[in-house]
C-alpha cells in the first residue's frame, strides 16, 4: 500500500510558500545533479511517455490529476529545469497508440540513493541515535535547536495535526527487466521502470481515488486491474510490425 505524502491544500499555504517551494526545488535539483554518473546509479535521467488511443475524448475520460482538492501546483515555476514535453509522431515510437507525448525527468534508484545519503551523512560526521518519545513535549529534552519531522501522514497522530489528509493508492511491483528504464502513463495507470523493479500504480478512479482514505490494507484487485491495463497495451505492442533500423 502506498501511503503517499500528506498534502496541504493551497489555501493553507502562506503567501510566500510558492517562492520558498521553488527555491527548495531548485536547491534539491542541483544536489540531485551531483549524483549523476556515480556508481550504483542513485540518480539518472529517464524518459516518460504519455499514451492516448484517441486525441480528445480519452484525455477527458482519463484526466491527469487536477485541482479538485485545491492541491498546490507549482510545476510551472521550475519548467526550465527539464526538457520540454514533446509530441512524438507515429513511426518514431514503439507504442501501439495514436498519440504519444514524451518528457524527461530525474529518477531515483531508491535503494542506492538511500545508501548514498547515509554514507554522505556518516562521512560528514553524522550519528544515529535511537530514542523513544512518549509525547511531543519530550522533544524539548533534545539539545539540537532544529527538529525535522519526516513522518508524513503519521504526523497527523503524532502532532494532532488534523489538517494532514492521507492520499493513498495501490502499487504493484514487477521484477526488473533489462532495458526497461522508462516510465509511461496510460488510461489512468502510471508505470516506472526502476533498477529495483517496475512500479505499476493504478489511479483508475482519478484524483478522488485514495483521497482521505485511512485504510492501509493492500487491495490486490486494484493492483491487478492496473497491471491488466498495461498487459493489454503491451499485447497490442507485440503484434505491431517490427521497425527496421
Amino acid at each position: 500500500m502506498d501511503a503517499g505524502l500528506a498534502h496541504r491544500v493551497t489555501s493553507a499555504a502562506s503567501p510566500n510558500f510558492a517562492a520558498e517551494w521553488e527555491s527548495m526545488a531548485r536547491t534539491s535539483f542541483a544536489m540531485y545533479q551531483s549524483y549523476l554518473g556515480m556508481p550504483g546509479t542513485p540518480i539518472e535521467w529517464a524518459d516518460h511517455y504519455e499514451l492516448f488511443d484517441e486525441d480528445g475524448a480519452e484525455r477527458r475520460s482519463h484526466p491527469r490529476p487536477s485541482n479538485t482538492h485545491d492541491f498546490a501546483h507549482y510545476e510551472d515555476r521550475i519548467a526550465d529545469l527539464t526538457p520540454e514535453t514533446q509530441d512524438i509522431p507515429a513511426g518514431a515510437h514503439p507504442f501501439p497508440t495514436k498519440y504519444v507525448k514524451r518528457d524527461t525527468t530525474l529518477t531515483f534508484n531508491i535503494a542506492d540513493y538511500s545508501r548514498q545519503l547515509m554514507n554522505d551523512f556518516m562521512i560528514a560526521g553524522g550519528a544515529i541515535e535511537t530514542r523513544e518519545f512518549q509525547s511531543p513535549q519530550d522533544m524539548a529534552s533534545l539539545a539540537q535547536p532544529v527538529i525535522i519531522n519526516c513522518t508524513g501522514y503519521g504526523a497527523r497522530q503524532l502532532w494532532s495535526d488534523e489538517s494532514i489528509v492521507p492520499v493513498r493508492g495501490q502499487i504493484a511491483w514487477l521484477i526488473p527487466q533489462e532495458g526497461v528504464h522508462y516510465g509511461l502513463y496510460y488510461k489512468g495507470v502510471n508505470v516506472l521502470g526502476r533498477r529495483d523493479g517496475i512500479v505499476v500504480q493504478p489511479n483508475l478512479g482519478g484524483e478522488e481515488e485514495g483521497w482521505n482514505d485511512t485504510n492501509e490494507q493492500p487491495d490486490r484487485a486494484a493492483a491487478v486491474a492496473g497491471v491488466e491495463v498495461i498487459q493489454e497495451l503491451y499485447s497490442r505492442m507485440a503484434k505491431m510490425p517490427k521497425r527496421s533500423s
